[in-house]
This record gives structure tokens, sequence and C-alpha cells, in this order.
């Protein structure tokens, strides 16, 4: 009985080990390369993912979106609280992408979210820093 309670306790020393060792590594490994980060740009889009969405975008980053003649300017913080309001649903659409460009620490992308009705069209600058993470520094949003 005494080795059941301590196999159990070492279990559950490891398990809270390793869960706060890890902290922060999920971003890491999304970072590390920047496929990783439109990957999971997509999966939040379509997912309305808020937490994936706030791991890949850079804090300064803006989305800016295309209204009536009009630029209409979004910061990380406001876009993923929205995400945050939505929820965990799934949209109807289809996800598909094209690099357009890139270099050592610069990817320009277009990810399309095709609708039903329409086609949505995010180009997407995605940057690496000093340290070798990549992140989104800017969205432009296109509806049409």
């Amino acid at each position: 009985m005494k080795r059941k309670i301590l196999l159990c306790v070492a279990i559950l020393s490891i398990s809270f080990t390793s869960a706060f060792a890890d902290n922060g590594k999920p971003a890491a490994s999304v970072n590390l390369k920047s496929s990783s980060v439109i990957e999971a740009y997509i999966d939040a889009n379509v997912h309305c993912n808020a937490a994936l969405l706030n791991q890949v975008m850079h804090n300064e980053a803006v989305l800016k979106i295309t209204r009536q003649g009009k630029i209409v300017e979004q910061t990380k913080k406001e876009l993923v609280d929205f995400y945050k309001k939505r929820g965990d649903i799934t949209l109807n659409c289809t996800p598909n992408f094209e690099i357009l460009s890139s270099c050592d620490c610069v990817v320009m992308v277009r990810v399309d979210f095709k609708y039903p009705l329409f086609t949505q069209q995010n180009y997407v600058t995605i940057v690496k820093d000093e340290e070798g993470v990549w992140k989104i520094s800017q969205i432009n949003r296109f509806n049409g």
C-alpha cells in the first residue's frame, strides 16, 4: 500500500514538474518555422482559436481591413479578444495559401478563406526576430 501511495505521489510530482517546466514551449515549437506559423494562423482563423492566434501574432501586430473605401485597423489585443468572445466554433470555409515571397527573416503569404458566397484574402507578413522566433507582424484583409 505504501508503495502505491509513493508511486502516485511520484507520478503527480513528475506531472506537475513537467507541466510547469514546459510552460511556453508550445509557443516556441509553433514559432520555430514560418510554415508552422502559417498553418497555426489558418487553424486559428478557421476555429476561432484565440490562444493560438495570440501565440503566432507579434504584440505590435496590426490587422488592416478594407471596408467601403476605408482602412479599419485592429490591434492584436482587439482581434484576440474578438476571437475569445466568439468562442470555439468552426467557420464554413476552405483555406488555401500561397507563399508570395520569402527570405531569411521575412515571409509574405496570401491566405485565402473561401466561403460559400465570397473569398476573404489575407496578405500576411511573418517576421523572424533575433532569437529565431517567427511571428505575424501584419495582416491586410480584403473581402471580395
